[in-house]
């Protein structure tokens, strides 16, 4: 019995020592990649939940580190015009990086294959494609859910009698809208319902065409599902084509300089976090730390990539440095962090706090 616990130990011990690195002072560190996009429309929400994850990353350093192990976040742009997603993932899966964060675009789903077989990472996928986990032994979700937006945005419709309804629903016209929109249509096919969908160009600025088709449609609600930035020019088009009814959006990651109009009710799903809503002792301190460091308030995906660090870290620990172990720590997972309540099933998949806002 001893013989077999000598070995066990060895065993991790060596593990551990061939997947950390060594940093200027000599000392081992645990490498976790943060692969997302650096540059684009998304940039700023990239390093916002980068800048999360070096709140996570100092915390747990002042604690000790993983067994004593210190971690590095090693950041790399995920749409680089000098190499490609999976060239970017390798090259840093051959230098120690066992721990992936990845995210958002389509780039990401197209590594599925590839880090599927890959026995010896770890991944989170950032991203809102809602079955990302499913046929993923080695994957998390620690971001929003595209399925749980779904079910919230639906439930916005309300019918006053039993007269037919009429619902529009638009999408951004990629891999992810495409994905986030079939689930939403799912939930929106009702009994006694009119349903049209249409799709438009990720960052479009004109909707003028979309408004005056919909208003032809008498829609009573319209749906968007898109990353934040044609947001405002979709909502201004309907409105000047004299759009008067209700407009419901997704969790866009770009909602910068949005300005609501008073002539159209619009709700859009944010997480509580967002809201000012939580007010756990983990998310207290993560707000403090946050302010101290960057000199400004965190948002949401800073909350998230808090998050991920946080637990990824936990999870490495518990697995004893064991990539393909690590899933069997979030499986049925229930988690308070700065973010709020996160909640695994049984795919490693999670749901937050979320609710739909009146803007």
């Amino acid at each position: 019995m001893k013989i077999k616990l000598l070995f066990a130990f060895l065993s991790t011990l060596l593990f551990v020592v061939g997947c950390s690195t060594k940093s200027g002072n000599d000392k081992a560190i645990y490498p976790i990649g943060a692969v997302l996009p650096l540059t684009g429309d998304c940039a700023k929400a990239s390093q916002e939940i980068i800048n999360g994850m070096k709140v996570a990353c100092d915390e747990i350093n002042a604690r000790g580190g993983i067994s004593g192990i210190n971690v590095k976040l090693v950041v790399k742009d995920s749409r680089s015009t000098d190499t490609t997603l999976l060239e970017t993932f390798d090259s840093m899966r051959r230098h120690g990086v066992k721990v992936f964060n990845l995210g958002f675009g389509k780039e990401t789903i197209f590594t599925k294959k590839l880090v599927s077989s890959c026995e010896d990472v770890f991944v989170n996928y950032m991203c809102s494609y809602p079955p990302i986990t499913v046929d993923m032994p080695n994957s998390t979700r620690i971001f929003i859910n595209g399925a749980q937006v779904g079910d919230i945005m639906a439930s916005a419709v309300k019918r006053a009698d039993d007269s037919t309804i009429q619902i529009v629903s638009m999408n951004v016209d990629d891999f992810f809208g495409k994905a986030d929109g079939d689930y939403l249509a799912f939930n929106l096919k009702l009994p006694k319902t009119k349903f049209y969908r249409d799709v438009f160009g990720a960052g479009e600025k004109n909707f003028t065409i979309f408004g005056e088709q919909i208003m032809r449609l008498y829609a009573e609600y319209v749906f968007y599902v898109g990353y934040g930035s044609e947001l405002q020019a979709f909502t201004d088009s309907l409105i000047k084509a004299g759009y008067q009814n209700t407009i419901v959006a997704n969790c866009g990651l770009i909602d910068d300089n949005f300005k609501v109009s008073e002539k159209i009710k619009l709700l859009k799903v944010e997480p509580l976090f967002a809201q000012g809503k939580i007010n756990n002792s983990v998310s207290k301190k993560f707000v403090a730390s946050y302010k101290s460091m960057f000199g400004t308030e965190p948002t949401w995906k800073s909350a998230y990539g808090y998050d991920s660090i946080m637990l990824l870290a936990s999870a490495v620990e518990k697995s004893r440095f064991i990539p393909s172990k690590m899933r069997g720590y979030f499986t049925n997972l229930k988690y308070e962090g700065a973010v709020g309540k996160l909640e695994f099933d049984r795919t490693a998949d999670s749901i937050s706090e979320l609710s739909l806002v009146k803007k």
